[in-house]
């Protein structure tokens, strides 16, 4: 009985050793963690200063010298999230760090209860060896044979104690194993949005370069080349818009359906520029925006609003540049409302047709492909998600009637809804 008594003892000063050391390098590790959340935090409050300061400048005139400001606001915004993202990969890899440690942890203690088990079933098996008359014998007083019942029952109920910690173990070290796969997940998406923004900088600073070098420094220059884009410009949104205006006169008005209201999340967080409806696109001929427009820094990840599939995607270098659309069967109260959402200009689409999504999942990478700053259309345009909302009915997609001049492109078209009316 002392032998037993003396084996838990250590065992338990073994535990306590063992989980100071652990515990001491995991609080090393949260200290470093809050650090860098904190620095996350003051970069984030940047970003979004930046793209005030960005959303200012393209409500001004379209100048060479305004058009060089918001490239160099864009340049730095992107420098910022890719000091955001290497402090977030540094960040995501300590807690990896803390996970993997709390794995083996819980590895280590589920190992320690099966050495106690296992000495406690090797007890309880002496002692079912022992007939009665021995365990009766072996004891000089009757209080001594009752000491020995006593402690033969307390290893019966040790054991389906050890039992049970060992099951909890096991459920907490399969729970801390999911949790590393989805740090090692998000450190992955983390690392192509770095690579993603990277390049981005070198485009923008190819832009600007490319934009001084075309004007030569000249505000004539620049306003000649800034009318020849927004011709182009014209031509692709007017194409969009004639489409769209045709498929509302067939169908007539098809308000909002019932089952609306936070049935979708939002794709991509940053600031909102553009809103759904007639937004003031008069100098183009009409006023109505299909969808959202949403800017953040490049490379920023672009996520599924809702769950379904993906019925398309394209690519081109005109009107949605590259894009996605995916099909949801949304419910509510029992009643059951199908449409499609577009996510448009992506730098890198991330899912094929066919595939299968859940909300939240990756779609694609923010950039500024198709009809944004491809082209020299002033500083009204930059690096932003356009986001639209299909009904069923009337959804279809069609090559582009300006094919011989840019190139292959398809247009998704119907009858839009407001995405805000969805969003939660």
């Amino acid at each position: 009985m002392r032998l037993f008594s003396r084996t838990v003892f250590v065992g338990i000063l073994f535990f306590v050793a063992i989980g100071i050391g652990s515990a001491q390098t995991v609080d090393d590790l949260r200290s470093d963690i809050n650090e860098r959340q904190q620095r996350l935090s003051q970069i984030q409050s940047e970003i979004n200063n930046l793209q005030g300061e960005i959303s200012r400048a393209q409500k001004q005139a379209a100048s060479l010298r305004n058009e060089i400001a918001l490239y160099d606001l864009q340049i730095r915004q992107t420098e910022v999230k890719i000091e955001a993202s290497r402090i977030e990969i540094e960040q995501l890899q300590a807690k990896i760090t803390e996970i993997q440690l709390q794995i083996q942890d819980k590895q280590e203690q589920i190992e320690r209860q099966k050495t106690f088990l296992a000495e406690t079933l090797r007890l309880i098996n002496e002692y079912d060896d022992m007939s009665a008359l021995e365990i009766t014998l072996a004891n000089d007083t009757f209080s001594e044979f009752l000491d020995q019942v006593t402690y033969a029952g307390n290893l019966q109920e040790k054991t389906n104690e050890l039992l049970e910690e060992i099951k909890i173990l096991k459920a907490q070290l399969e729970s801390k194993r999911a949790e590393l796969a989805t740090e090692l997940a998000n450190e992955e998406r983390t690392k192509h949005e770095l690579v993603l923004a990277e390049g981005a900088l070198e485009d923008q600073r190819g832009l600007k370069a490319g934009l001084l070098a075309a004007t030569r420094g000249q505000e004539r220059l620049y306003q000649s080349l800034l009318a020849d884009a927004s011709q182009k410009q014209e031509q692709i949104e007017r194409e969009i818009f004639d489409i769209e205006t045709a498929i509302r006169e067939r169908l007539g008005d098809k308000s909002a359906p019932l089952i609306t209201g936070g049935l979708l999340r939002w794709p991509m967080s940053g600031v909102l520029t553009q809103r759904y409806g007639r937004t003031g696109f008069t100098a183009l001929g009409y006023s109505f925006h299909n969808g959202l427009d949403i800017a953040a820094p490049a490379g920023t990840t672009i996520y599924a609003a809702g769950d379904g599939i993906v019925h398309a995607t394209g690519t081109g270098q005109a009107a949605y540049g590259n894009w996605a659309v995916i099909k949801h069967a949304l419910s509510k109260d029992g009643k059951v409302f199908r449409i499609y959402t577009l996510y448009a200009h992506m730098r890198s689409v991330r899912v094929t047709t066919g595939q299968t999504v859940k909300a939240g999942d990756i779609v694609g990478f923010e950039g500024n492909t198709g009809n944004t700053t491809r082209l020299l259309y002033g500083p009204e345009r930059g690096y932003h998600l356009h986001f639209t909302i299909f009904d069923e009915d009337g959804f279809g997609i069609q090559g582009g009637a300006y094919q011989h001049i840019y190139g292959p492109y398809q247009i998704p078209y119907g009858y839009t809804y407001n995405p805000l009316d969805f969003l939660k």
